[in-house]
């Protein structure tokens, strides 16, 4: 059955790409007007998947990418539950479905691991213009195998991860999504939640933007980068319930030099709530802004954290320098029943920082010990702490 560009377009909803679909013929290869001579879409039921939660359907699938790669095209999947595992997914192409999930039961192109030997759903190793759109990814947790949603597994750099819109990434027995020596990422509009090890991690990679998701219930951070990353916009996402914490920064080793470890982060107008762990955790960052960001009993469980429970924060930075805070505010707080400890003791918990100013935030009723432990004998006269007010509930 034909359908109309426009009833197509209508359907994947607005991709900002005109030019991209300009030529489009129906996703079973027939031709939708004249001029069109190839598909650039290709649906994944016309290579025989199923779709229906009970057959395997990773080797139809898999031609669909093959296919779409040939032409630098589209995977489309249509509403359904694919079992499947290790796909690989080609440079410049496109998974693609409609997005219809929710925080609630799954809808829409729902793709369900269904090996315990796989590494993960979609592989995007070395993938450069990679975009993945609309698509439910759902893992398995209790997998003997750690497993992960979207994978990318670099031998050496790569200076394009890929562009993530819409996603759902969910239960998995590790990581949500993991890149590898990977940069230049665009991460949206998306959910990852549940998963047993991170939201999202990043290890020896960087630079990008990540606006609009939401991170939550994860066993380990929200968002992880270890080793280093650079020049990131973190902006607008609410990060909540993680087991361990919100947002963990962590840099190389010689955090002194310009050129290596975290830098460049501009964390603005996120929401960090009831995370196990202090909500930002910043480890030999370089040169980065943290601002406007709301906060709320953060510092649940860190037992087994670097801060421990006696020493429970919202924000927690040490050996780092070039720092601006600003502009901040948060509360301390119970469970929603009113049930567990009031937490955290402190808003911010520093050590061995320099050439920073945190200034002008504000935490009424934001803790319950003291506004900030520091754990040098003084702050030095090129690290500021000033103009900053709160008090303490009790």
């Amino acid at each position: 059955m034909q359908e109309s560009k426009r009833e197509f377009i209508k359907k994947v909803g607005f991709l900002g790409a005109t030019g991209m679909f300009a030529g489009l013929s129906s996703v079973s290869g027939q031709q939708i007007y004249a001029g069109a001579e190839n598909s650039s879409v290709f649906n994944v039921k016309d290579f025989g998947a199923k779709g229906d939660g009970m057959a395997s359907d990773s080797a139809a699938i898999q031609s669909a990418l093959n296919a779409a790669r040939e032409v630098q095209g589209a995977a489309y999947f249509p509403s359904g539950n694919y079992r499947c595992h290790d796909l690989k997914v080609h440079p410049h192409t496109m998974v693609l479905a409609e997005p219809k999930w929710a925080y609630g039961p799954d809808a829409g192109a729902v793709l369900t691991i269904d090996s315990d030997n796989a590494s993960c759903v979609l592989d995007i190793t070395d993938g450069i213009g990679i975009h993945i759109r609309g698509i439910s990814l759902r893992g398995n947790p209790d997998a003997s195998k750690i497993q992960h949603g979207i994978f990318q597994n670099n031998v050496e750099w790569v200076n394009s991860i890929p562009v993530i819109d819409e996603v759902s990434v969910q239960g998995f027995s590790g990581n949500g999504v993991y890149f590898f020596r990977g940069k230049i990422m665009i991460i949206r509009r998306s959910i990852f939640k549940d998963n047993k090890g991170h939201g999202v991690s990043i290890h020896d990679g960087g630079d990008g933007f990540v606006m609009d998701n939401q991170f939550s219930g994860n066993g380990k951070c929200g968002f992880n980068t270890e080793e280093s990353g650079a020049s990131i916009a973190f902006t607008a996402n609410r990060l909540d319930r993680n087991g361990e914490y919100g947002l963990y920064l962590s840099g190389g080793a010689n955090w002194h030099m310009t050129n290596i470890g975290m830098s460049g982060w501009n964390v603005t107008g996120c929401s960090f709530d009831a995370n196990g762990g202090a909500a930002i955790y910043g480890n030999r960052l370089l040169f980065c802004a943290f601002t406007g960001n709301v906060f709320n009993r953060n510092g649940r469980n860190p037992s087994g954290l670097a801060e421990g429970t006696a020493e429970s924060c919202h924000m927690l930075f040490q050996n780092c320098k070039g720092l601006t805070i600003t502009g901040n505010t948060g509360w301390a707080d119970r469970d929603e029943d009113g049930s567990g400890a009031l937490t955290p003791n402190y808003a911010f918990r520093f050590s061995n920082n320099a050439c920073s100013v945190i200034a002008a935030n504000a935490f009424s009723e934001g803790y319950v010990t003291d506004m900030y432990v520091n754990k040098g004998s003084v702050f030095p006269s090129d690290f500021q702490f000033v103009n900053n007010i709160g008090s303490q509930r009790l």
